[in-house]
């Protein structure tokens, strides 16, 4: 992709906006394998959906978290994410494309989230501003000091750090 987002694994997490370490939370996301499809067989990427349970704390899969906006009907916002369709006949299709769609869904449904822009590119953007910020202040490569047990956050809807 030209700006580079996939680089990394995007996702959607839902939970509290402060969470605690042992708070609960959900991820909602894409992720591919590589399936052997057709006659005579050839390896294909295939992609399945993945919602699960999570703890909120720190873990070395989350480099940062972007607050988007507020939950406002979760029952809502599960049917919409469950209804983004996969896009395994689509070359370029992936995780960064998924979570644009059902962002985009979520906001134009106006009953899932609220205080959500509605561009995604801000949101890409703003991640991919954050995430370069947090390298340069050496967040992930242990030269410098921060609470590990913590994923660094910020608030787009508000425009502050939550999290260092």
């Amino acid at each position: 992709m030209p700006g580079l987002e996939d680089t990394y694994h995007w996702a959607l997490v839902v939970g509290p906006k402060t969470p605690a370490d042992d708070d609960a939370g959900t991820r909602y996301h894409v992720k591919h394998k590589l399936e052997l499809v057709g006659t005579p067989p050839e390896p294909k990427p295939v992609w399945y959906f993945e919602q699960e349970d999570i703890q909120m704390g720190s873990s070395f899969q989350n480099l940062v978290r972007i607050l988007v906006g507020k939950v406002k009907n979760k029952n809502k916002l599960n049917d919409i994410i469950r209804g983004i369709p996969l896009r395994s006949d689509v070359p370029e299709w992936n995780c960064v494309e998924w979570v644009k769609e059902a962002l985009t869904a979520a906001v134009q449904d106006g009953k899932a989230l609220s205080k959500c822009p509605e561009d995604w590119e801000s949101v890409r953007d703003t991640a991919m501003w954050y995430v370069a910020k947090k390298k340069d202040e050496h967040r992930f490569d242990g030269r410098a000091k921060y609470d590990f047990s913590k994923v660094a956050t910020w608030d787009l809807v508000k425009g502050y750090e939550l999290v260092m």
